[in-house]
């Protein structure tokens, strides 16, 4: 049975006397309009107790003033601090502001030298480059610089020009502003500017669509440790598309768990690098990737406030 169908079918169920032609037009509109707007309203079981508006809201405008997500007021530098990929950002505002611009290579990446200094800030880490498998510390071979140029340039703090990056007026004024203003910016960037698949090359919304509603998730259940993929199947219930075959970008003829793209995109490379998750590895079981445990941290609940 499809939505459309199942809503009438909710409606005549509430309204047997629409069957019975004894209404207008007008009257039956009247009463639909006023059951739909109270289904609307109700809380879904598998938005885990949201209403279907709160759900709207928090996958169209999540930082938006009708939404159940908000960023506390007033955030302290201590707090901002504990947010490993804004401390980078910084870095590379801190470099646009004294050097007036960043030199790209022939290829348009980071150069070499700032990529070092980035990452030798141990903000962020990287497994094969800390076991030493990985020597060369590029922005080809680190994500999460990858990311961070992109998300620089898609904000509206910053351009390309002739291979450069360079402030734009807007980015200077933002310097001399309140580091809560530039986070909420950053924050923007990376969760509704930047596309994700990006650092997979995996044509998927998985991990991102509802990006605001896993963060519900991790704030109701994250005060004990669980695995991932406890997070991904409440996702697949709350959105049944999701739960699609998804090939992979890399190899071709190959497919991809939603519970593994989930685990890369919004686990790893959202919550962890904006410090809102600890992660724990369990013991390999077989061939099977090593399952990983999260668990939200105290600066989630410090940056963001949920409502019911």
């Amino acid at each position: 049975m499809g939505v459309a169908q199942e809503i009438w079918q909710a409606f005549i169920a509430a309204h047997p006397e629409v069957t019975k032609g004894h209404l207008s037009l007008e009257e039956i509109n009247q009463k639909m309009a006023t059951f739909t707007q109270a289904r609307n309203q109700q809380p879904q079981p598998d938005f885990e107790g949201l209403s279907p508006q709160q759900m709207h809201v928090l996958l169209n405008e999540p930082l938006g003033s009708g939404s159940c997500l908000a960023l506390h007021q007033g955030l302290t530098d201590s707090l901002l601090d504990q947010i490993p990929f804004f401390v980078l950002m910084e870095v590379l505002y801190q470099q646009l502001l004294n050097h007036q611009s960043i030199k790209l290579t022939p290829k348009g990446n980071l150069p070499l030298a700032l990529c070092r200094e980035l990452y030798d800030r141990k903000l962020l880490v990287q497994d094969d480059i800390e076991r030493g498998i990985t020597k060369k510390i590029s922005e080809d071979n680190v994500p999460f610089l990858q990311a961070l140029k992109v998300c620089l340039l898609l904000s509206p703090y910053a351009r390309k020009q002739h291979n450069t990056l360079q402030l734009t007026k807007l980015g200077k004024q933002a310097m001399g502003q309140h580091r809560a203003l530039r986070f909420r910016q950053v924050l923007q960037d990376y969760t509704l500017r930047f596309n994700w698949a990006y650092l997979d090359d995996t044509q998927t919304q998985a991990g991102q669509f509802g990006w605001a509603f896993s963060l519900y998730l991790v704030d109701r259940y994250g005060s004990e440790w669980r695995n991932t993929d406890f997070y991904a199947h409440k996702v697949q219930q709350a959105f049944p598309h999701l739960r699609e075959s998804i090939p992979s970008g890399r190899l071709s003829g190959y497919w991809l768990e939603f519970e593994r793209v989930y685990r890369w995109r919004f686990v790893q490379q959202f919550s962890s690098w904006f410090g809102l998750l600890s992660l724990q590895k369990e013991p390999q079981r077989g061939y099977y990737p090593d399952p990983l445990l999260m668990k939200k941290t105290a600066l989630l609940n410090q940056l963001f406030q949920f409502a019911d």
